[in-house]
């Protein structure tokens, strides 16, 4: 860890042998981590404070080259870790900071150094951080000074401000924002808030956070602009750059302008109708939970009653509409239970369906399997639902912890999760839609409204063995009940009384064969994780998940010789993979598997 950071010299001189002590040969055992040629200087009286042409101190240098040893003991023998000078006339906490280095600025702000001096381009540690994109160290000032979230610098930029300016991604606005910062300050040349400068360069991730910190879209800049009235009139998708499609430079503008449009009629700035008002979440994700099952039903009720035109027609119509004006998203709270009431709503249509229709014109054996087979996806479906898939909690003194490893010098040596505020073991990810970090994270299911790891893998592959089980019955059994009324009374004939059921073939059909290569792969991937587990390879040690054979693929499509592709594609062999197909179905839910 110590004197692993590029060597910034103060000369191009090697190191000398300090016979009799000048400054430049201290300045270069300093920069070099020599610290028992430091220790020497100091006892022989040359100062810790001492500085060189540019004013800049022996802590200085030994801050820049993250020489931790030598940085202690200047401390030990009173060095003023606030000390200002350089060309940028900057404290040595400024120069850690421009690198990043989490356990030197512990290191200098436990000794005394403070968050709130701002260097002659006007920046305090905490923007430089914040320009780098040092999360880790934004976390830590964050957690060490109070002032250190609306602190500004000479223009009256705030970090959530320069944010919103300079970082496109969720980190670090995420920890300003949950960590109380005034969204309503403003700079001083234009009298911008955070959300203004978002809006202006149109970064959505910025409008996301400062929106869910309760940033006001009425806010009115020098020009008498709120945020709302920029995002409405910047239109020119070529603002974007040249990484986006048309499409999806047009789609990001309307989100943006959408999501301040929703804010400001939340915050009363817009009309909205009372109904609006209330019609949020949760009411409104279990409405969107039920839409499956009454669009079903209405749907049924349509081909029952009406011409097959007609309710052709209407559905068709009907599904278009509802197509262009839900903007589906299921991480948003909203929509989020509305692929769980789609694979509430086909079971329980299949059934109804099964039970009015089929099972009168099937063998016994066949009602046995079927019913088996329903019996199996309900008890999974439940059981996933139910069972904690692996949810890491995060201690009530996180923050505390957070800070004791920053300052104990081991804190950047970790992943961390700066959402749950916990260090990530090695297969642990965050879930963006349930909230939490999950171990063992295999994908998260819109369809389960569940996390999928290895705590539940032998239920989520029995949940799909018997869907496509139980889609394949039902298909064939109420084909033969169609292809019988047909030979009865006609096709046209048919279509008219029992159209609905012809909708209810093609789904279980395309059920039944999406269920099948779903099953395959994820067998196929389960098969292949327990190969390279016992593989001597490295690089994935614990298995495969799909969330590691997407990293890799998309690895493995800018390195041709990239390790983490080439071990995910490795294939065992036939006596292999049986072996590994026992042990996975043996293994009781073992998160080692």
């Amino acid at each position: 860890m110590d004197g692993d950071t590029e060597v910034l010299t103060h000369n191009m001189r090697p190191p000398a042998v300090i016979d009799v002590f000048n400054l430049h040969a201290v300045i270069s055992a300093t920069q070099h981590g020599q610290a028992d040629l430091v220790r020497e200087a100091l006892k022989q009286g040359v100062s810790p404070n001492a500085t060189d042409d540019d004013g800049c101190s022996l802590l200085h240098w030994a801050a820049i080259n993250n020489r931790l040893e030598v940085a202690r003991l200047l401390i030990s023998y009173n060095a003023d870790t606030n000390l200002v000078g350089g060309v940028l006339a900057s404290s040595p906490i400024h120069w850690a900071a421009r690198n990043g280095l989490v356990a030197m600025c512990a290191m200098l702000v436990k000794a005394g150094a403070v968050c709130n001096i701002r260097d002659i381009q006007g920046y305090t540690p905490i923007h430089l951080a914040i320009q780098g994109n040092h999360i880790g160290l934004v976390a830590y000032f964050l957690l060490k000074f109070d002032y250190a979230k609306d602190i500004s610098d000479n223009s009256g930029m705030t970090p959530a401000m320069l944010c919103a300016k300079k970082s496109y991604t969720m980190f670090p606005l995420r920890l300003i924002v949950r960590a109380g910062a005034d969204l309503s300050l403003k700079e001083h040349f234009s009298g911008n808030t955070a959300l203004h400068l978002a809006a202006h360069d149109r970064n959505s991730s910025a409008v996301i956070e400062l929106l869910q910190g309760n940033a006001d879209v009425n806010i009115r800049n020098k020009q008498s602009e709120t945020p709302l009235d920029m995002a409405r009139a910047i239109k020119n998708p070529h603002i974007l750059g040249d990484s986006l499609s048309i499409y999806q430079k047009h789609t990001k503008l309307s989100l943006i302008t959408e999501m301040m449009e929703e804010a400001a009629r939340k915050q009363g700035v817009s009309r909205t109708s009372c109904f609006r008002k209330c019609f949020v979440p949760p009411l409104s994700t279990y409405f969107f939970f039920m839409v499956p099952m009454f669009g079903f039903f209405i749907t049924y009720l349509l081909f029952k009653y009406l011409p097959l035109v007609v309710a052709t027609f209407t559905t068709l119509i009907s599904c278009i509409f509802l197509m262009v004006l839900i903007r589906f998203d299921y991480h948003d709270p909203t929509y989020k239970l509305l692929p769980y009431g789609v694979t509430i709503a086909e079971a329980l249509l299949m059934i109804f369906s099964w039970t009015a229709y089929a099972h009168w014109f099937v063998p016994w054996w066949a009602q046995m399997l079927f019913v088996l087979s329903v019996i199996a996806l309900g008890f999974t479906l439940f059981r996933i639902g139910t069972v904690d898939p692996g949810i890491v909690k995060a201690p009530k003194n996180c923050h505390q912890l957070y800070v004791n490893e920053a300052e104990a010098g081991i804190q950047h040596q970790h992943k961390y999760c700066f959402t749950c505020f916990i260090r990530k073991l090695e297969h642990t990810k965050h879930c963006a839609v349930c909230g939490f970090c999950v171990n063992n994270f295999d994908h998260h299911c819109p369809w389960l409204n569940s996390c999928v790891t290895r705590r539940n893998m032998r239920e989520f592959i029995m949940f799909i063995i018997s869907v496509a089980v139980s889609s394949f019955i039902y298909c064939v059994a109420t084909t033969h009940y169609a292809v019988m009324k047909i030979d009865e009374n006609g096709l046209e004939k048919f279509l008219e009384t029992e159209a609905f059921l012809m909708i209810t073939i093609i789904l279980s059909a395309m059920h039944a064969f999406m269920l099948a290569v779903l099953f395959c792969v994820q067998l196929n991937q389960k098969i292949d994780s327990q190969a390279l587990k016992m593989s001597k390879k490295k690089t994935i040690s614990q298995g495969v998940t799909t969330n590691e054979r997407i990293k890799a693929r998309r690895a493995g499509h800018h390195h041709s010789h990239n390790s983490d592709y080439n071990v995910i594609h490795h294939r065992p062999s036939v006596s292999k993979r049986c072996h590994n197909l026992l042990e996975f179905f043996s293994s009781n839910g073992d998160p080692n598997w």
